[in-house]
């Protein structure tokens, strides 16, 4: 079944028809995956007003990621924020949505695509994204056979379209076996990270996750799960090189991640984590996210309360 398309995305500086955000096939984000990105959520509270969940945060760390590819785009943060909020008001979805900010580099004056280049640009869609039914059954992971890439190849601590070939091969690859999703571990052996979300593991009652150096993303949902751990439940979440056959012997194990939320996994490689069901500090957890996500916890800060939509709001 196809999904109907959104009405609107967000091109270089305007709300233009979905079907009008392209680029061409030759520039260097489409050609190479020569771009950097964040996905961001839009949570509704329970009287229907929407909240961009850390959007600070994640544009800083589109900056970074930037920086670290020599990449400059013409537009500050307020203006990237305000876009992302013309298009969701634009969008309208009467339901919680995911949005996406993309800077890429264009075509150069070569066409080369692996040329040097300042052309830049932006681009950011937004889409409807109903919870999972894995929120709450949880998931059956594997351990993956590719490995996650190292800082001495392609630094896996920024988040650039190239990167994500590893998790692609990685999570289809889950796929055709029968799982899920699926856990990459890193050159020394350990875990790194699940395609697209961080690891957490849970052993005697402690959380645990790689930590910064271990060749995963710098994740903020992590990052807003330690927050909540430790205000909330007096629980630091410790970082640290997390071996395989600890996965097999945690008491639980779920991933964190803008799409993923806090996911439950069930078993890895067959073998039931824990009783093979969502692990009680998980759906703790999940609880405080919610709320936090929805501006209802201790943080507001972390929310940008969006206004009403109207008719066509910002539309080109």
């Amino acid at each position: 079944m196809t999904t109907a398309t959104p009405p609107y995305a967000w091109l270089n500086g305007s709300v233009v028809p979905w079907d009008a955000c392209v680029l061409h096939a030759r520039s260097q984000g489409a050609f190479w995956g020569a771009n950097v990105f964040e996905g961001l959520r839009v949570y509704q509270d329970p009287d229907g007003v929407r909240h961009l969940f850390r959007a600070g945060d994640h544009l800083n760390r589109l900056r970074r990621s930037m920086k670290s590819l020599h990449m400059e785009i013409e537009y500050s943060d307020a203006e990237l924020t305000q876009a992302c909020t013309d298009l969701v008001l634009a969008n309208d979805f009467d339901q919680d949505a995911h949005v996406c900010v993309v800077a890429y580099f264009g075509l150069g004056s070569s066409f080369d695509p692996m040329g040097h280049t300042t052309e830049t640009g932006v681009h950011i869609t937004s889409t409807p994204v109903p919870r999972s039914a894995a929120y709450g059954k949880g998931v059956a992971a594997s351990v993956s056979s590719w490995r996650r890439i190292g800082e001495d190849s392609m630094p896996p601590r920024i988040k650039t379209g190239a990167n994500y070939h590893n998790s692609r091969l990685a999570q289809h690859e889950a796929l055709r076996n029968g799982y899920d999703t699926t856990l990459l571990l890193n050159q020394r052996g350990t875990v790194a990270e699940a395609p697209g979300s961080c690891v957490v593991v849970v052993r005697d009652g402690e959380l645990i996750t790689p930590p910064g150096t271990s060749g995963v993303l710098e994740g903020i949902t992590v990052e807003t799960v330690a927050r909540l751990a430790q205000d909330h439940l007096g629980l630091t979440l410790r970082r640290r090189e997390i071996d395989r056959t600890e996965l097999y012997i945690a008491e639980e194990v779920f991933l964190c991640g803008t799409m993923s939320e806090l996911l439950p996994v069930t078993s890895v490689d067959r073998v039931t984590v824990g009783d093979g069901a969502r692990g009680p500090l998980t759906r703790r957890l999940q609880d405080l996210y919610d709320d936090a996500v929805r501006g209802l916890g201790k943080n507001p800060e972390w929310c940008t309360r969006l206004p009403a939509a109207t008719a066509r709001n910002g539309a080109a």
